[in-house]
């Protein structure tokens, strides 16, 4: 039941195996790291450093920008990216891939605009739920299992505590400002996709058309 759930919420979170069949192959960044820290590297700040994220995210109430995504295969894919918490993301992927994913705060769907298919996962089975609650708080909500600082990020890496999910998910933040850079999800069966973020703007008012799930695979005439 484990494994058929994680290869759900991989499938919907950063579609695994859906961009690979339209990527480019490119470098992948999630191989070129070769330096090994400690879980956690300083222990006794943990609380307050999390703390300090927990106050970061919550600050953030949108962004929208740039993505790239770096599957385990060397595969690569990019696109825009919108975010408005609580709940609510969408990923429009550039051509040659014909991939949207949505959330509209309760439903993540993918659909395939080539294939003609749309498919569905609740957002609470994913990851992805994790940074887009309505109020952060990663020590109370998630299993803490790594926290990493160095010169110019800090890299926090969370599981569902419950034991309901497999996998993890890692988000990197800028040291000194405390923005969302980047996240890895790692599915469990020893794969990762890597998603890195470019050219963020924040709180700006996004459409909320942007996050409506419709019955049909048209693009919304949001402009």
């Amino acid at each position: 039941m484990k494994n058929t759930l994680m290869k759900t919420i991989a499938l919907f979170a950063l579609t695994f195996g859906g961009v690979a069949a339209f990527a480019q192959q490119a470098q992948n960044p999630t191989q070129s790291q070769t330096t090994q820290l400690p879980a956690f590297t300083h222990p006794s700040q943990v609380p307050a450093d999390l703390a300090r994220i927990d106050a970061a995210l919550n600050n953030t109430a949108s962004f929208s920008g740039r993505f790239g995504q770096y599957a385990s295969d060397g595969s690569f894919a990019q696109g825009k990216v919108y975010l408005k918490r609580p709940g609510k993301i969408r990923f429009e992927y550039d051509p040659p891939a014909a991939l949207l994913l949505v959330s509209d705060g309760v439903t993540l769907t993918q659909f395939d605009r080539k294939l003609d298919t749309k498919d569905r996962v609740p957002l609470k089975a994913t990851p992805l739920a994790f940074f887009l609650a309505e109020n952060v708080k990663l020590e109370d909500d998630v299993e803490v299992v790594g926290l990493q600082k160095t010169a110019t990020k800090i890299s926090v890496t969370a599981k569902d505590g419950s034991g309901e999910m497999d996998g993890a998910i890692t988000m990197v933040f800028d040291a000194q400002t405390l923005a969302l850079t980047e996240w890895i999800v790692h599915d469990g069966f020893g794969q990762q996709t890597r998603v890195i973020l470019s050219d963020l703007k924040y709180n700006e008012r996004l459409n909320p058309r942007l996050f409506v799930i419709r019955d049909d695979n048209r693009r919304d005439r949001r402009r």
